[in-house]
């Protein structure tokens, strides 16, 4: 999805390295199969914390869900993904992209990935040569390219001098190949973009994607309803239309961070201002209340961009996903939208997962939100 963060570090120049990570591969055969979940459903509790017990425990919650993760990500298998990082030449890039796309990809071992996963990373001085790599880029030349907001000549229209630092992530084709594009501004040395965060973040939205490979839609004709929206049916459009923008953007923050950050405290840098780092006005009251009505009322296509709303994905969307990390785990949060590609609605793909009805989950989660946000004014 559209997300304005970025990225790296100094990699010097790489005009196009093919790069192999390593152990499980998928293949376009089993795009007629049900996508696995390597969890056993209802998940149980991985620690302490549980949906019964997290509000007298909230102060122990982001240490809960960072390890959660890290104990995952330890006992995977590394999957064997042919990425290709295509880097501008005059693009110095914070973080190395082949380290945090593989730690992510790892993170997501088990559950179906892209066959292959393309990242274009360019700044400002690169939007010519990005222009051109685009188009050589085999899903663009196979598929004419993604459509919509997040298409190429949309996207580099957001790069200009003094803010380039948009990226997206997603699988437009029924094969499986992912792609990202990801934008560079000079300057950046936050711990997102330090740690790279945002390849993890964006990458996570092409598994996301992928959950949708063989579901009976992929490229199925659009309605003018989806259309309005800027919806198509390749997977990535697929998963947009029915995944709750909070727990798109937030999965993909929460997960994409936390695994690259090399310890907790440099998870907790980040975090420490997530909770307030986007704003909109048409979000303003963080009490309880209010947020366990964002959570059980804003669904797609309309809290999907341009609603202001959207962007509480990034920050109360991300709370939610440490919290469902510190109960169950953050593998948890990937086989609901597993169980989305295979035809549940969220509310039966929730209560599948983690044992508990939405209905009843979304006042206790929100509380545990309202509390770290009272305690971040």
């Amino acid at each position: 999805m559209l997300h304005a963060s970025a990225m790296r570090k100094p990699i010097a120049v790489l005009a196009a390295t093919v790069l192999v990570v390593s152990s499980i591969s998928s293949s376009v055969s089993q795009a007629a199969t049900k996508n696995l979940i390597p969890i056993t459903l209802p998940v149980k509790p991985v620690g302490t914390i549980t949906f019964a017990n997290i509000e007298q425990n909230i102060s122990e919650v982001p240490a809960a869900g960072y390890k959660a993760l890290q104990d995952v990500y330890a006992a995977n298998a590394q999957p064997k993904i042919p990425l290709t990082v295509l880097m501008g030449p005059n693009t110095v890039n914070p973080s190395d992209a082949k380290v945090a796309l593989g730690k992510i990809a790892k993170l997501w071992s088990g559950f179906r990935q892209p066959v292959s996963y393309h990242a274009l990373v360019y700044n400002f001085k690169d939007k010519a040569w990005a222009l051109k790599a685009d188009a050589k880029v085999p899903v663009v030349v196979a598929t004419g390219g993604v459509r919509g907001r997040a298409s190429m000549s949309s996207v580099i229209n957001q790069c200009s001098a003094d803010n380039c630092g948009s990226a997206n992530s997603g699988i437009s084709d029924a094969k499986g190949s992912g792609y990202g594009q990801f934008q560079v501004s000079s300057g950046e040395n936050g711990p997102y973009q330090l740690m790279g965060g945002v390849f993890g973040h964006e990458y996570t939205h092409s598994v996301q994607a992928a959950q949708f490979l063989g579901n009976a839609n992929v490229n199925k004709p659009v309605s003018k309803e989806r259309e309005k929206y800027g919806l198509d049916n390749s997977p990535s459009g697929l998963f947009q239309g029915v995944l709750p923008c909070w727990m798109s953007e937030g999965m993909a923050n929460f997960n994409g961070t936390a695994v690259v950050a090399p310890t907790f405290d440099k998870y907790i840098e980040w975090r420490k201002d997530a909770p307030r780092s986007q704003q909109t006005p048409d979000f303003t009251d963080f009490s309880a209340k209010s947020i366990q009505n964002y959570l059980l009322t804003n669904k797609p296509p309309k809290c999907l961009p341009p609603a202001g709303i959207y962007l509480m994905g990034y920050t109360i969307g991300a709370l939610v996903v440490e919290a469902l990390s510190a109960i169950a785990g953050p593998q948890g949060a990937m086989a609901v939208v597993t169980l989305l590609g295979r035809g549940q609605n969220f509310e039966q793909a929730f209560k599948s997962v983690y044992g508990i009805s939405w209905a009843e989950a979304a006042p206790i989660l929100a509380k545990v939100v309202a509390a770290e946000y009272a305690a971040t004014p």
